[in-house]
């Protein structure tokens, strides 16, 4: 009898997060409870496309619709700690979001905030991997894949 595997024996879950752009600023959100701010985004569900389960994030956390998307890059996440269990083994995708309506977003379970990029120096974002590529302006395209220990 075998026992039942964690989720790190099954291999990386599949997240994918927005960088949703507006005015030269980036959207970030802070759950209600939570010290810090975080990308739109969250896991892909089984049996989800990569992209519609990007729509259905967005739409879920911020009421707003994708009108442009594009892929950016692949982030390796060891030990991404999810604040309600143990570490995960993630891999988040990662795309260059416009939204149909941005002066319309809203979401009722936290905060959210619209930020220039000199604004990211003083807050606290996750992915901090993400983050700190946002903050050294390090994201480009020519760098689609950041391995864990890039």
């Amino acid at each position: 009898m075998m026992n039942s595997p964690t989720t790190s024996a099954l291999g990386p879950l599949v997240a994918v997060y927005g960088l949703v752009g507006h005015d030269e600023r980036i959207l970030i959100l802070r759950d209600r409870h939570a010290p810090a701010y975080r990308l739109p985004g969250g896991l892909v569900r089984p049996g989800e496309s990569v992209e519609d389960g990007l729509r259905r994030v967005l739409r879920e956390q911020v009421d707003a619709d994708i009108a442009h998307l594009d892929f950016c890059a692949t982030v390796e996440l060891h030990g991404h700690t999810d604040p309600n269990g143990p570490p995960v083994y993630e891999l988040a995708l990662l795309f260059d979001v416009t939204i149909t309506d941005p002066e319309a977003v809203q979401w009722n379970e936290g905060e959210v905030r619209w930020v220039a990029d000199t604004d990211l120096h003083q807050i606290d974002v996750r992915p901090a991997v993400i983050a700190e590529r946002l903050r050294s302006g390090t994201l480009t395209a020519e760098t689609p894949w950041w391995p864990s220990r890039s």
